[in-house]
């Protein structure tokens, strides 16, 4: 008899996790970087979906839908020669973020302003792309603030 009530208990309690895990629900934060430098608005707006405080996808706002340069047009008088490779590799590095704790991607240490876009070592980045990758990095970080 014994052995039957914990029996019960166990399923009783597995049955508790699995509901409990099935009402956990998807939540998507948008977040965004943006500012202004050589009569541009330069920036990232993003859609992160988090479940159970893991990062699920990410979704990057093109520029006609946020009406900012998100990846600098080609110059080469400055050595810039990447758009086109850039703007090929966003699908990629935003793979790189799911399956990403919440909390280690708000560690990732990145700066996007008009003085400086750094991206620290150690955290996605774009070849050819850094400053692209760090406002995309700080607008998922912007979004993860907002999680309820």
């Amino acid at each position: 008899m014994k052995k039957i009530l914990v029996l019960a208990l166990a399923v009783v309690m597995v049955l508790g996790v699995v509901a409990f895990a099935a009402c956990a629900q998807p939540q998507t934060v948008t977040g965004e970087c943006k500012y202004d430098n050589y009569g541009h608005t330069y920036g990232a707006k993003v859609d992160v979906t988090v479940l159970n405080g893991v990062i699920t996808s990410v979704k990057l706002y093109t520029e006609e839908e946020t009406g900012w340069v998100r990846t600098s047009a080609d110059n080469p008088d400055y050595g810039w020669t990447s758009h086109d490779a850039v703007e090929a590799a966003y699908e990629g590095f935003l793979k790189q973020f799911e399956g990403k704790p919440v909390e280690e991607v708000k560690a990732y240490v990145a700066t996007a302003t008009a003085e400086a876009q750094t991206v620290g070592e150690g955290v996605p980045s774009i070849t050819g792309g850094t400053q692209s990758a760090a406002r995309i990095i700080v607008a998922i970080q912007d979004a993860l603030s907002k999680l309820a």
